[in-house]
């Protein structure tokens, strides 16, 4: 894992997202967030923007934000089993987790954004393992994905070569991503309900 972190590190100072705001790529987050929604909600495991490409898209996001943030985050086998909890239990624990991070980045607590940071490594893997796999194993297919990528950074996010074509930009991930996550919570959760809490 360690060796996957460097690696993700190196590709991101290579392209200089090593110095923009934390919160502009906080932002990417959401979008990652949002299509690890997408990919649940559809039974999309392995295909493209499928969850394994979307747990490590998530885990590379994260790590460049410690990268700006100097943060080191020490990583480690979770002793939770994943098969005790329903995968939008897992989720929506992951996005709460996840929103603390820029809360307590916007608010000056650096010991919380790290336990939030922490937290929410520790959330994907168990997502991972709902799926059979491990964080190395997504952050791996994840860095084999875009280790040639070409693109440039545009107000601070790394915009691929592709998306250049795009007529709505790469704001529309941004948007994609928040609407995902708000339609996996619209449809999938009865939020009277009582639930499960990691």
């Amino acid at each position: 894992m360690d060796k996957l972190i460097e690696m993700v590190n190196a590709w991101a100072k290579e392209r200089g997202l090593d110095k923009v705001d934390a919160r502009t790529q906080y932002t990417k987050l959401i979008e990652e967030q949002g299509e690890l929604a997408k990919a649940i909600m559809q039974k999309n495991v392995d295909g493209d923007s499928g969850v394994l490409d979307s747990i490590g898209d998530y885990q590379v996001t994260l790590i460049i934000y410690c990268l700006i943030r100097d943060i080191h985050i020490a990583f480690w086998k979770t002793v939770i089993n994943p098969k005790d909890f329903a995968t939008e239990t897992i989720y929506m624990n992951l996005v709460s987790t996840s929103s603390k991070i820029i809360a307590s980045y916007n608010k000056g607590l650096v010991t919380n954004e790290i336990r939030n940071i922490e937290n929410t490594f520790q959330l994907l893997s168990l997502v991972a393992g709902k799926y059979d796999t491990t964080l190395e194993d997504t952050l791996e297919l994840a860095y084999n994905e875009i280790k040639d990528r070409k693109g440039r950074l545009v107000n601070g996010v790394f915009i691929k070569e592709d998306d250049f074509t795009s007529t709505q930009g790469y704001e529309r991930g941004f948007e994609d991503g928040k609407n995902h996550v708000f339609e996996l919570i619209k449809n999938k959760f009865d939020l009277g309900r009582e639930s499960n809490e990691l």
